[in-house]
């Protein structure tokens, strides 16, 4: 068993899977890593190599934050466990994006939306070459919990951008990153 475990760890490291968890990991913190008052104003929106997109309610929070970046950027790093996020940008947006996770105050944390057959369908041809079951059984629930995850942004009003593929949360058909050339 822990062969498997081994196989699937290095085959996740190849694919760059496990550096993606830990990233959505600190990410998923961000109420903890920047605290109540300051994850009510200010609201991840994007990782763009290794800068990380901040919305933000005004221009005096974009500069309060500007003073506590090393901070910020130092504690999302402790998080992922490595120096995922180098810089941080902050844009100013009347309406901020959805949290990405519930916060502990939410009532009843969303149900993620069902997979379809035909999504299933889909993931179980992908992993028809992998011929160990433990692996095979691993790497289907984290792609359909991918496609959940997914649906559950698109529920939540975010679009996925032609472009870079990239979830957002703006009015637009294209991220706000490649609208502007970024």
């Amino acid at each position: 068993m822990q062969q498997v475990g081994d196989a699937l760890r290095k085959l996740l490291q190849q694919l760059g899977a496990d550096r993606q968890f830990r990233t959505y990991d600190a990410l998923a913190h961000w109420d903890e890593i920047v605290g109540k008052q300051v994850a009510q104003v200010a609201r991840p929106l994007r990782l763009d190599a290794d800068t990380l997109w901040v919305a933000v309610k005004s221009h005096a929070w974009a500069q309060e934050l500007n003073f506590q970046k090393g901070t910020i950027l130092r504690r999302l790093n402790e998080r992922a466990g490595e120096e995922r996020f180098k810089e941080i940008r902050f844009v100013v947006r009347m309406n901020l994006p959805a949290a990405v996770m519930p916060t502990p105050t939410d009532p009843v944390a969303p149900v993620p939306p069902p997979v379809s057959e035909s999504e299933a369908r889909q993931v179980e041809a992908c992993l028809s070459g992998i011929t160990d079951p433990v692996l095979r059984d691993a790497l289907k629930r984290a792609q359909l919990a991918t496609l959940r995850y997914q649906k559950f942004l698109a529920q939540q009003g975010w679009r996925r951008c032609p472009v870079c593929e990239c979830y957002h949360c703006d009015d637009s058909a294209v991220c706000f990153l490649c609208e502007r050339g970024v």
